[in-house]
């Protein structure tokens, strides 16, 4: 409840004198702002007092109490810069209404030989308060506590709290007088749903921030118009470009990192990658995996959900959606045992026969000599001299690892025959992508 304070203080002359029973009292009432007072006066008493009722109305839009009103006592040729000022204000007897906003009567007496004066009377507005609750009501034990406000300064409109807004018309938005004034929308971390056409008619809106990254949105139908930017959380960015509801409209993100060099084509879901410059989050549409170690079975991997820079990991699509993969900036902790590495000699890494291992069609497979270049991600064999397995297959630990296709970051130079055969020796062009079993440098190599 905002309050205005209005008075005005009357600055007339005081002059009635009663000092007889049938003398009349003068009460001088002036005028405020925000409602009137009227006063009335019984019949002298044998003493020569008068019983005085104030009938105090206030306007519409505006409340007074009792302690807001100071009534003083006045003697003749007294102006209000003399000694009433000193005097002690009249006790006013009646109750204060429950209710401030409506018509009430006080009374005082008055003495024998004085008057009196309202010198003060402060009638304050009323700001009925806005019903800001745009929750939706699902009868759920915890259902949704969704509030909008409004600041006139910064044109914003905010929807806070959490769970789900409700549905709207164009004729029941509760900020329908500001519509044209808004031109940008704060959707709070706590929102998880935006009803039917909750910013309908918003002329002038131009950018909706959204900041929930911990899921996408639900988006009820007409709620928000086609040309509108909506800017998202880097990590949930690929997710709402491909979102029913979300895919026609012009989603941006501003704390976007964009993952250059992962890609997924139609034969792979698995992918190296390596940031140097920053931690990032492992986008939703996508899961990362250090190789924590290399069994007999197979390779062991861990899941991570912040990358950190400097750290190879593979990612993995479980749909593959091609290429422009976005995130956000993290904040990884320790950094974890892995056993990829990648390479940063300028010069590249020169590497023996079945030294280390590098990604290709979801599966490591070792590399005869030769060099990978600055970039190049790889798994390193730790006893060479073993050979070890000659390949890895990332899907065959019975376990989803979060990889489906692995290929080589940098290029890798091979001496020797590098050329793929069938069984009965007919060369390949390509690696085949048929399962069955291959040649590949005389050794027999199983594609699953």
């Amino acid at each position: 409840m905002k309050k205005v304070m209005n008075k005005i203080w009357t600055l007339a002359l005081l002059t009635m004198v009663s000092t007889v029973a049938s003398a009349e009292v003068v009460v001088n009432v002036g005028t405020f702002t925000g409602g009137s007072i009227v006063a009335t006066q019984g019949e002298p008493a044998d003493d020569g007092s008068v019983v005085v009722t104030l009938t105090v109305t206030p306007d519409d839009g505006y409340e007074i109490a009792k302690s807001d009103i100071e009534v003083v006592p006045t003697i003749p040729a007294q102006t209000r810069d003399g000694s009433p000022d000193l005097a002690e204000p009249y006790e006013l007897n009646g109750e204060d209404p429950e209710d401030l906003t409506t018509e009430r009567k006080y009374t005082f007496t008055v003495m024998a030989g004085f008057g009196a004066w309202v010198k003060e009377a402060t009638f304050h507005q009323v700001e009925t308060p806005t019903d800001n609750d745009i929750s939706k009501d699902d009868g759920s034990k915890s259902p949704s506590q969704v509030t909008w406000e409004y600041d006139a300064d910064s044109k914003a409109l905010h929807i806070n709290g959490t769970g789900a807004t409700r549905d709207f018309t164009a004729e029941d938005l509760p900020w329908k007088s500001k519509l044209e004034n808004i031109s940008s929308v704060v959707i709070e971390k706590g929102v998880t749903s935006l009803g039917a056409n909750i910013f309908a008619g918003c002329t002038n809106l131009t950018l909706i921030t959204i900041e929930n990254g911990e899921k996408v949105l639900e988006l009820g139908e007409g709620a928000i118009d086609q040309g509108i930017k909506i800017d998202v959380p880097g990590n949930l960015y690929n997710e709402y470009k491909t979102t029913d509801g979300w895919t026609a409209l012009s989603v941006i993100s501003k704390s976007a990192v964009d993952m250059t060099g992962v890609a997924f084509s139609d034969n792979n879901q698995y992918d190296t990658f390596v940031n140097t410059e920053k931690d990032l989050m492992v986008p939703s549409v996508l899961s990362a995996y250090v190789i924590s170690n290399i069994t007999a079975d197979g390779l062991e991997l861990t899941k991570v959900d912040v990358i950190p820079a400097g750290v190879p990991v593979l990612v993995f699509s479980e749909t593959l959606k091609g290429d422009g993969f976005k995130t956000a900036t993290g904040t990884a902790g320790e950094k974890p045992s892995n056993l990829l590495n990648v390479v940063t000699n300028d010069e590249g890494m020169a590497v023996e026969l079945g030294q280390v291992w590098m990604l290709y069609s979801d599966t490591f497979y070792y590399t005869q000599a030769g060099t990978i270049d600055k970039g190049g991600i790889y798994l390193a064999n730790s006893n060479p001299a073993s050979m070890a397995r000659p390949s890895y297959s990332l899907g065959t630990r019975g376990e989803k690892t979060g990889i489906a296709t692995l290929r080589t970051d940098g290029k890798l130079n091979l001496s020797g025959n590098t050329a793929w055969y069938t069984l009965d020796g007919r060369r390949l062009d390509t690696m085949p992508t048929r399962k069955g079993i291959y040649i590949k440098d005389g050794v027999k190599v199983v594609i699953k």
